[in-house]
């Protein structure tokens, strides 16, 4: 098939968060499974790339095409089975500090900057007779594709994250310029949405987990937009994420002490001591080493610590290490609890000591509100350290609660707790400390979620396959 990929972030080249990890390795295995990708982003100011322009501009923008003050072109990027990367270069909109803002800030002309990408990448794949059979575009910054696209192209729109979708007054539109925003409101409001009109107009909406496609038809995880989802026709699909294994690879991982596998577990403990010594607590083997690594936010249940203060300086049989960036009020609490002896803290993105603590501690913190696939748990599994998380999103998709019954049937990967509460996580903390102190059970569940298979060939699959649906789809209605 000929596949446009259309996002905002991609790894290797730029990423803030899930969505980059995700286009980044699925536009890499549709391309080595023998499709033909075409990946666009926008020249962000530091996109990771050694060559900036290996062949140089390839297709020049006027500025009333855009709707921009100046113009813009396509620069070709990187080539490697079967996919090709391209770059949106207008340097007014994306020559400058952050992806999508600065100091806690969104930049003013979101609007305009993600608009301009959108009509660039299809224009670009008119000019360069590249007819993709299918556009898939990921979250707001991508969502007009569908609103835009001509006939007989099919489109995919995936919602990475509801809370996300693209709000903007509608006095905004005047400085989108030529870029037409029409018909792009919530009914009843006078705002554009700029996913509201994605949803709308795409052949197939897809989520990233089976059941966060069932929460965000609901009110209390579709922000507002639950009435246009339950009208689907065909509903949202939720395909659950995969992760790079090669990335995450404890058995190759360049980024600790000593490699480790499931029938080498005893070497895992070279990474346990280095994680004690980066965060300058001790770690003696009876005792689990409790790990966190997340954006510092609401959403990621950063506030159920606050909550549970007393009793993480009462909890002695147990140590924590926590690390992220995020929120001021949350970053305060994780460097107050990083005060306590048995508790280390570091208010940092550090993509080294985030694999240190996937592979040094025991068990991995993520007591997230909403979470709509997640892939640190998953990360976990594959480096035997059991994620504990709130049974929501795919979270619930994709970590099975050790308790005896699963254990013996040998499908236990992690702790899971209900309720969104700072009993929840106590009681789910406590569950992890009594599976620790059972050796053997705590051995087996742990070679259990390292041999699970969270890699993107399955993953990838899926997609094909809805692709091909898409495609049926379309062509049925046009007969």
């Amino acid at each position: 098939m000929r596949i446009l990929q259309l996002a905002s972030e991609a790894v290797p080249f730029a990423k803030t968060g899930g969505l980059g990890d995700v286009v980044g390795a699925l536009s890499a295995y549709l391309g080595e499974a023998g499709h033909r990708v075409e990946l666009v982003l926008p020249l962000y100011r530091d996109v990771r790339w050694p060559d900036r322009a290996p062949g140089g501009p390839v297709v020049e923008f006027a500025a009333s095409e855009l709707g921009t003050s100046g113009p813009g072109r396509l620069v070709a990027g990187p080539v490697a089975d079967g996919l090709r990367v391209w770059f949106v270069d207008v340097p007014e909109l994306y020559d400058r500090d952050g992806l999508y803002g600065t100091g806690g800030s969104d930049h003013p002309d979101n609007l305009l900057r993600f608009a301009a990408y959108v009509r660039a990448a299809l224009l670009a794949s008119d000019r360069l007779a590249f007819r993709p059979e299918i556009v898939h575009c990921h979250d707001w910054q991508a969502a007009l594709a569908p609103a835009w696209l001509g006939a007989g192209t099919a489109s995919v729109l995936t919602i990475h994250n509801m809370a996300y979708q693209g709000w903007f007054p509608a006095a905004h539109r005047t400085a989108a310029g030529a870029v037409e925003t029409r018909g792009y409101r919530v009914p009843g409001e006078g705002d554009l949405n700029l996913l509201a009109a994605g949803i709308r107009a795409a052949d197939q909406v897809t989520t990233v987990s089976p059941r966060y496609a069932e929460e965000i038809a609901t009110p209390e995880f579709g922000f507002g937009l639950d009435p246009i989802l339950r009208e689907l026709v065909p509903p949202v699909i939720g395909i659950l994420n995969g992760i790079d294994t090669e990335v995450w690879d404890p058995s190759g991982d360049p980024w600790l002490p000593m490699p480790y596998g499931p029938d080498s577990l005893e070497n895992k403990r070279a990474s346990r001591a280095a994680l004690a010594e980066e965060f300058g607590i001790d770690a003696p083997p009876g005792v689990p080493v409790f790990g966190l690594v997340s954006r510092l936010v609401d959403q990621k249940g950063i506030g159920l610590f606050e909550e549970l203060r007393d009793r993480i300086a009462k909890w002695t049989e147990a140590r924590f290490v926590f690390l992220g960036t995020g929120d001021a009020r949350h970053e305060r609490t994780i460097e107050e609890l990083g005060r306590m002896r048995h508790v280390g803290s570091r208010i940092a993105f550090s993509e080294r000591l985030a694999h240190l603590v996937e592979a040094g501690a025991d068990f991995f913190l993520m007591p997230s509100r909403f979470e709509p696939c997640g892939l640190n748990q998953m990360i976990s599994q594959r480096y035997g350290t059991l994620p504990i998380v709130h049974r929501v999103g795919g979270l619930a998709d994709s970590v099975t609660h050790a308790d005896r019954a699963t254990i013996d049937a040998g499908s236990a990967t992690g702790i899971v707790f209900e309720h969104y509460d700072a009993a929840g996580l106590e009681w789910a903390i406590g569950q992890a400390i009594g599976l620790f102190a059972d050796g053997r059970a705590y051995r087996r569940v742990q070679k259990l979620a390292m041999r699970s298979d969270h890699s993107w060939a399955g993953r990838g699959r899926e997609y094909e396959i809805l692709y091909d649906r898409v495609l049926t789809r379309q062509q049925q209605t046009t007969v």
